[in-house]
C-alpha cells in the first residue's frame, strides 16, 4: 500500500492559493465600484495642518474605453440581427436594413417596416438622397421611402438590388449582373432601365452580382465577386485596369481626398484591402484582414469590416488599430461585419450578423499614466507645447509626448498639486512637501497649491503660510532675498488655497474667508465668505475682460465689477476653465460640468460623468488641448472632445382631442371649440448624446410674437393649457450634451372662438315670454287646482272602475272558463283508454285560472278583512316571515273597500319585489293603528341586495305603480335603507276616509 505524500499535496495547494488570490483580488477590486460614488472632501481650515485632500484611491479598472461602444439588437426591437445596410436621413434618424425588414431608430425606440414578402423584407442596400428620400434595395426590388410612404421603383420587381449610388443620377446594382438607371417616366412615377444590355457574367456564364457602386474621376465603377471592378460609361462596360487586379471585390469606397479603396477576398493572415493609385496601380495595405466585406472612408481614415476578424482602422495607408468582439468586451457585437456607415457626427455604425454596433471614436478617451492605482489619482495638468503634457498625481509627476505617459524622475511618491512656468520660463512643480523645479530641486518648503506671475514677479500660494514671493537667483531659482532665509510672505494667511494673476490685481483664494486681492503693495478683501457660502476656493480663472471665475466648494462663481454671481450649483468644484461662451468645471461629485448662457433661458448646465465616459465622477483639473479638453480624474487622464455638430429635432407626437398626423405641421393646426390645450412631444437626434441627456426649451408665443410662457427641462413634452382664442406658435429647441442647440422647430396652432350664443339668446327670449306667461299662470293657477282636484277624483273613479272590471273578469273566468274545464275533464274521464296525463294538465290549467282569479279579485279581502288578508298575502308570498298586528286593529280600520284594495295591491307589489330581488332570509310585516287615527303598514326585510327606489336606471313598473296607488288614496310611502335590508312604510289618516 502506497502512503500519500501529504507535504507535496499541501505544497501544491499553497501554490494554487497564491496564484488564485491575486486574480480574485484584482477581479473584486475592479468590480467593487462599477459606478464610483463621489465623496465630498473637507475644506482646509486656518491651521498649519494641510487640508485632507488625499481620499483613499479607488481601484484601477484599466483604460478600456468600452463606453465608446453601443449596440442595437433583436432584444431592442430589430426585426433581425443580420444587418446588411445602414443609413441616416436628414432628420438625424438612423435606418437599418435587416434580413427581416427595415427598422427606424430615433435614439429611443425602434420602429419596424415591412416591405412585402420575405424577399422584399431582406434589405441589402440603403442610401439617403440629398432631398431626404431613403432609397431601399431588397431581394425583390427597389423602394423609395418619403413622407411616411413607401413606393416601389418600376422595373425592379423581383430583382435583387445590391448597391445604390445617388449622385446627379440614381444607379442601382443588381444581383443579375446589371446596372440600372432610375428616371421619372411619362406617368410621373420613377422607373429603372438598363445602363448596358447584357449582364456581367462569371467564367461559367452565370451573372455576377454587383457588390458596390462608386463614382471616381467622372466614371461609374462597379465591383463584382469574380471579375474585379468594371467601368460603366456610355452604355458599355470595360474592366478597370489595375496592377495587381483583385478579382473578388466585395466593396468599393472613395475618400474625400480622392483615394479609391477596394475590399476583396483574401486568405487568412493576408490583407484584402487595396488602394488604387492613379487609376492603374493597386497597393495592398498590410493588415491581416482576410475577406473584407465592407469599407467606409471618413475623415479619420478607412474602416474595413471583415468576414471573421472584426473591424480594421487604416490611417495614412497603415493599420492603426483592430477591433474585435474580444478586445472590445462585446462592444463590437460580432467579428463578421456586413456594412459600415459614418453618421453626421462622425460615429461609425457597424452592421453585423448579431445586430448593430456603434463606435464613437470621438468619445471621452481614458489613459492611465501608471499601473499603480494611486499614481493615476491625477490632481494637476499642464501643457507647454503641442503633444507635450504633464500630469501631477498622488504619487509623482508624469510626462506624455503625444503617446504613453512616463514618470518624471525626482518626483516619485510626491503629491503634486500645481504645475506652472516661472517668469524665466522654467517649470515649477507645487507639491505637498514644497515647491520644486523640473529637475526635482527644492525651492520653497510648504504645501504649495498654486502659482501666479504678477508684474514680473512670481508668487506661490502655500497652505499653512500664505502667499510667498519667489524670484530667480543667479542660478535659476533662488530666494527673493539674496542674503538667504525664507522668501517674503506678502499675505500671511494660513488658509490660502489658490492664486491667480489679473491685469491689475493678484487674486488670492482662501478656505472659508473669501477672496482677497494684492495690488503690489497691500492686500484687501474683494468677496466676502458669505457670498461664496463660506466655502473653500480651490481654483480661480481670469478671462480677457478681467472677469474672475471661481471654482469653489459650493459651486462656480463669477465676479464681475466686484459683484459675485453663482453660475453653477455644484459641490466641491476643483477647477474651472472658460473658453468664450463655454464654462467648464471639474468637480468631485458630478464629474465634468459644462455651462453655456442662453439669451432666453439663462445658464444651461450639462454633465459628463461616469455614464458618459469618465472613469469616475471625481475630476480635479481641466487643461485645454487642441480641439478638446484634458481632464484629470482619480482614475487617470481623460481626453474629451466636445461635439461640433448641432443636434436635430423631430416631432414625435401632437395631441389635442385627437392624435394629429405629423404632416399637419406644415400648416396651422386648428383646435375646435372648446379645446384650449395642445400637447407637443419632440425628440432630439444625436448619436453622441443619450436621450435622457437632452434639454428641451419651449417658447409659447401669441400672434404678435410675444412670449407667453417658457420652459426648459429634460422632459420632451410640453402642454400649454387654458389658452384664450387666437393664433399661437410653440418654438422648440433641443440642447445636446455639449449644449449645442438644434434649429428651432415651430408648431403653429389656433384656438377657436366660442360660437355665437344662439342658445343663450334663445333662452333670453324665452325668459321674456316666461314673464308674460307667469302672469297668465297666476290667473290659471286656481283653475288648475280645481282641475287637479277633479282629476284626482276621476283617477280614483277610474281605479275603482278598473277593480270592478278585474272582478268581472275574475267572475267570468270562475263561472264560465272553470265550468268548461270541468266539463272537459269529465269528458276526458270517458276516454278509452284513459289518459291521466291529459286530465292532470286540465287540473293544472284550472288551478292556474283560480290563482289568476284570486289575483284579479282577492276574495280573502272581502271574506276576512284587510288585516287578515295582508297576513294571508305575506304567508303565501314569503316562506320565512313574521306578522304582527293588534287584535283590535281590524275594528279600528274604517277604510272603504276600494282603499283597502289599493293598500292590498301596494303590499302585494312590495312583497313581490322583495321575493324576486332582495335575496332576504326573513320578512316582517307590522300593522299599527295608533289611537285609531292613522293606519301604518311596515314591511322589513334583511335582503342582501341594496335597494334604491330613486334609481332611474332600474327597469319595470313596480315602483311607479306603488307610488301611483298611494297617490290615489292620499297615502304616504317611504323606503329606508339599513345595514342589512330595507324598511318600507305606508301610512294613511283614517279620519280622512272614515
Amino acid at each position: 500500500m502506497r502512503v500519500p505524500s501529504y507535504p507535496k499535496i499541501f505544497s501544491a495547494l499553497a501554490v494554487c492559493f497564491l496564484l488564485i488570490v491575486p486574480v480574485l483580488t484584482n477581479f473584486l477590486a475592479q468590480n467593487s465600484q462599477p459606478s464610483p460614488s463621489p465623496s465630498p472632501q473637507p475644506s482646509p481650515t486656518a491651521s498649519a495642518t494641510p487640508p485632507p485632500r488625499s481620499p483613499s484611491p479607488t481601484p484601477l479598472p484599466g483604460a478600456q474605453n468600452f463606453h465608446q461602444w453601443g449596440s442595437i439588437t433583436l432584444f431592442n426591437g430589430l426585426p433581425s440581427d443580420s444587418v446588411r445596410a445602414i443609413s441616416q436621413t436628414l432628420d438625424g434618424v438612423m435606418w437599418f436594413g435587416t434580413d427581416n425588414g427595415l427598422a427606424r431608430f430615433d435614439g429611443r425606440r425602434v420602429q419596424n417596416f415591412s416591405l412585402g414578402g420575405p424577399g422584399a423584407n431582406r434589405v441589402l442596400a440603403l442610401e439617403t438622397a440629398p432631398a431626404g428620400e431613403l432609397w431601399i434595395g431588397t431581394r425583390a426590388g427597389a423602394f423609395v421611402y418619403s413622407e411616411n410612404s413607401i413606393k416601389a421603383v418600376e422595373g425592379t420587381q423581383n430583382v435583387g438590388i445590391t448597391a445604390i449610388l445617388l449622385g446627379q443620377e440614381v444607379f442601382l446594382g443588381t444581383d443579375t449582373g446589371l446596372v440600372l438607371r432610375v428616371k421619372p417616366n411619362e406617368t410621373g412615377t420613377i422607373a429603372a432601365e438598363k445602363v448596358f444590355p447584357d449582364p456581367i457574367r462569371a467564367n461559367d456564364g452565370n451573372p455576377l452580382s454587383i457588390t458596390s457602386l462608386v463614382e471616381n474621376e467622372g466614371k461609374l465603377l462597379a465591383g463584382t465577386p469574380g471579375r474585379g471592378v468594371f467601368v460603366v460609361k456610355d452604355g458599355a462596360i470595360s474592366e478597370f485596369p489595375t496592377a495587381p487586379r483583385p478579382i473578388f471585390v466585395n466593396s468599393l469606397a472613395r475618400s474625400e481626398t480622392g483615394k479609391l479603396w477596394l475590399g476583396t477576398d483574401a486568405a487568412k493572415g493576408f490583407s484584402g484591402i487595396y488602394m488604387a493609385e492613379s487609376g492603374s496601380r493597386a497597393v495592398r495595405v498590410i493588415a491581416p484582414t482576410a475577406n473584407v466585406l465592407a469599407l467606409e472612408a471618413n475623415e479619420s481614415g478607412l474602416w474595413a469590416g471583415t468576414e471573421r476578424y472584426g473591424l480594421f482602422h487604416i490611417a495614412e495607408s497603415k493599420l492603426k488599430k483592430t477591433y474585435t468582439f474580444e478586445n472590445t468586451s462585446g462592444g463590437l457585437r460580432s467579428d463578421t461585419i456586413f456594412t459600415l456607415f459614418t453618421d453626421r457626427e462622425g460615429v461609425v455604425w457597424i452592421g453585423t450578423n448579431r445586430g448593430v454596433s456603434r463606435f464613437d471614436r470621438l468619445g471621452p478617451f481614458q489613459q492611465n499614466v501608471s499601473d499603480i492605482a494611486n499614481s493615476n489619482f491625477i490632481r494637476a495638468l499642464f501643457s507647454a507645447r503641442k503633444d507635450w503634457s504633464l500630469a501631477g498625481s498622488n504619487r509623482g509627476l508624469f510626462l506624455s509626448e503625444g503617446g504613453d505617459w512616463k514618470p518624471v524622475p525626482g518626483f516619485d511618491g510626491k503629491i503634486i498639486y500645481a504645475i506652472a512656468e516661472h517668469n524665466n520660463t522654467e517649470l515649477m512643480i507645487g507639491a505637498a512637501t514644497g515647491l520644486f523645479d523640473f529637475s526635482g530641486k527644492s525651492i520653497v518648503s510648504g504645501d504649495t497649491r498654486g502659482f501666479a506671475n504678477f508684474r514680473s514677479r512670481t508668487y506661490a500660494a502655500v497652505f499653512g503660510r500664505g502667499v510667498v514671493r519667489i524670484a530667480p537667483g543667479a542660478r535659476g531659482f533662488g530666494l527673493f532675498n539674496p542674503v538667504g532665509g525664507s522668501p517674503p510672505v506678502i499675505y500671511p494667511d494660513e488658509s490660502t488655497t489658490s492664486i491667480v494673476a489679473g491685469k491689475d490685481k493678484l487674486w488670492i483664494g482662501t478656505a472659508a474667508k473669501g477672496v482677497f486681492s494684492f495690488d503690489g503693495q497691500t492686500v484687501k478683501s474683494e468677496v466676502g465668505p458669505d457670498a461664496l457660502k463660506s466655502g473653500t476656493i480651490w481654483k480661480m480663472f481670469i478671462v480677457a475682460d478681467g472677469t474672475l471665475w471661481i471654482a469653489g466648494q459650493h459651486g462656480v462663481f463669477r465676479v464681475r465689477d466686484g459683484q459675485p454671481e453663482k453660475i453653477i450649483d455644484a459641490e466641491d468644484v476643483r477647477d474651472v476653465f472658460v473658453d468664450r461662451e463655454d464654462v467648464w468645471a471639474a468637480t468631485t461629485t458630478r464629474g465634468l460640468l459644462h455651462a453655456r448662457h442662453d439669451e432666453q433661458f439663462g445658464w444651461l448646465v450639462s454633465s459628463v460623468g461616469f455614464e458618459q465616459g469618465l472613469p469616475s465622477e471625481k475630476a480635479f483639473s481641466i487643461l485645454p488641448v487642441d480641439d478638446g479638453l484634458l481632464i484629470a480624474t482619480n482614475r487617470g487622464v481623460v481626453t474629451y472632445k466636445p461635439g461640433l455638430i448641432a443636434p436635430k429635432l423631430i416631432p414625435t407626437r401632437i395631441l389635442s382631442q385627437r392624435m394629429h398626423d405629423l404632416g399637419e405641421l406644415r400648416s396651422t393646426i386648428e383646435l375646435d371649440y372648446p379645446q384650449k390645450s395642445l400637447l407637443v412631444e419632440v425628440a432630439g437626434q444625436s448619436s453622441r448624446t443619450f436621450p435622457e441627456e437632452f434639454q428641451y426649451a419651449f417658447l409659447l408665443k401669441n400672434a404678435r410674437g410675444e412670449i407667453l410662457n417658457s420652459r426648459i427641462s429634460n422632459e420632451p413634452q410640453y402642454a400649454p393649457a387654458d389658452l384664450k382664442p387666437g393664433d399661437y406658435t410653440i418654438e422648440t429647441r433641443a440642447f445636446d450634451r455639449d449644449l449645442l442647440s438644434s434649429e428651432p422647430l415651430t408648431i403653429s396652432f389656433s384656438v377657436a372662438q366660442a360660437p355665437f350664443p344662439w342658445t343663450a339668446s334663445a333662452l333670453g327670449i324665452l325668459l321674456a315670454v316666461a314673464v308674460v306667461a307667469l302672469i297668465w299662470a297666476v290667473i290659471e293657477r286656481r283653475r288648475i287646482v280645481r282641475s287637479n282636484s277633479d282629476l284626482a277624483s276621476a283617477r280614483l273613479d277610474l281605479a275603482n272602475e278598473a277593480e270592478r272590471e278585474r272582478r268581472r273578469i275574475a267572475r267570468d273566468l270562475h263561472d264560465q272558463t272553470l265550468a268548461d274545464l270541468r266539463n272537459l275533464m269529465m269528458t276526458s274521464d270517458k276516454l278509452t283508454p284513459p289518459n291521466p296525463e291529459f286530465r292532470n294538465e286540465i287540473e293544472a290549467v284550472s288551478t292556474e285560472i283560480r290563482r289568476i282569479c284570486e289575483d284579479l279579485s282577492p276574495s280573502v279581502l272581502e271574506n276576512v278583512g284587510l288585516v287578515a288578508a295582508l297576513e294571508f298575502l305575506l304567508s303565501h308570498t314569503i316562506e320565512n316571515h313574521k306578522f304582527t298586528a293588534a287584535d283590535s286593529a281590524e275594528d279600528m280600520i274604517r277604510f272603504p273597500v276600494n282603499v283597502q284594495l289599493q293598500i292590498y295591491r301596494i303590499a302585494q307589489e312590495v312583497l313581490t319585489n322583495i321575493k324576486r330581488h332582495a335575496n332576504a332570509d326573513i320578512v316582517e310585516m307590522q300593522i299599527l293603528v295608533p289611537g285609531g287615527e292613522s293606519f301604518q303598514m311596515t314591511i322589513i326585510d334583511d335582503g342582501q341586495t341594496r335597494f334604491d327606489p330613486g334609481d332611474d336606471s332600474a327597469k319595470g313598473r313596480g315602483i311607479p305603480n306603488i307610488r301611483s296607488r298611494a297617490s290615489l288614496i292620499h297615502a304616504q310611502i317611504s323606503w329606508e335603507r339599513q345595514e342589512a335590508g330595507t324598511i318600507f312604510l305606508l301610512s294613511k289618516n283614517i279620519e280622512a276616509n272614515g
